[in-house]
């Protein structure tokens, strides 16, 4: 019994100790608000060609940088297009009046409002 009860405390000790990597950060100017509250800041390159994601870091989830490029050769009106270089067939719409759409496999999966920040 002495035998189970230190094992079990070993394990709860040992896994107290254990720590997560830093999450990744970046210098965002932007953010997007999702139409279910959350909102997810980004760095918008200077050319706008592409977009970096921080995400965030949690148990299941080690974190990491997601980047969307632009596809210069698909945009149409005021709405650009880009494809997350992590999942190809992941899109971000993003049209002049601040309106987003996500697409993953061809679905729609969130759609939003774009935010720029101002420093100044």
């Amino acid at each position: 019994m002495k035998a189970k009860l230190s094992l079990a405390m070993g394990v709860a000790l040992l896994a107290g100790c254990v720590q997560m990597p830093p999450a990744p950060s970046i210098n965002a100017n932007g953010a997007i608000k999702w139409a279910n509250g959350i909102t997810e800041e980004m760095h918008i390159s200077a050319s706008g060609s592409t977009l970096t994601f921080a995400a965030p870091q949690s148990l299941f989830n080690p974190g990491g940088i997601t980047i969307f490029s632009r596809i210069d050769s698909a945009r149409n009106g005021s709405c650009e297009h880009y494809y997350s270089e992590q999942a190809v067939k992941t899109r971000l719409n993003i049209c002049g009046s601040g309106e987003v759409t996500l697409i993953a496999e061809g679905q729609v999966i969130n759609v939003g409002a774009l935010a720029r920040f101002n420093y100044g």
